[in-house]
């Protein structure tokens, strides 16, 4: 997999904290990101609600094809990235029992 290089506009303030966040998780902020970039390809939505008010929800944009091997690269890329870091599968599995 090729990596890119992406320029992002964040607030100074909202970046510090975020860095602290990630940073008492054991990741950097560019980790942090890759692995919400990796939740959102891997979900296929934005993991989280959008809403306007409290009410409204946003709608969800239409859904494209992942082919099996685009996804097998997002699951080795997060593989990677997650390496040597605990990660906690209840809540995944949790959400997947929810939803049947």
């Amino acid at each position: 997999m090729a990596a890119v290089n992406y320029t992002v506009r964040l607030d100074e303030t909202d970046k510090k904290l975020a860095e602290q966040v990630f940073n008492e998780l054991g990741l950097t902020l560019a980790a942090g990101l890759n692995v919400y970039i990796k939740t959102v390809v891997r979900k296929r939505r934005i993991p989280f609600d959008l809403a306007l008010d409290g009410t409204e929800r946003v709608a969800a944009p239409p859904r494209s094809a992942i082919t099996p091997e685009e996804k097998m690269k997002s699951f080795q890329a997060l593989s990677g990235l997650l390496a040597g870091h605990v990660v906690d599968l209840d809540e995944e599995r949790a959400e997947r029992i929810l939803k049947q």
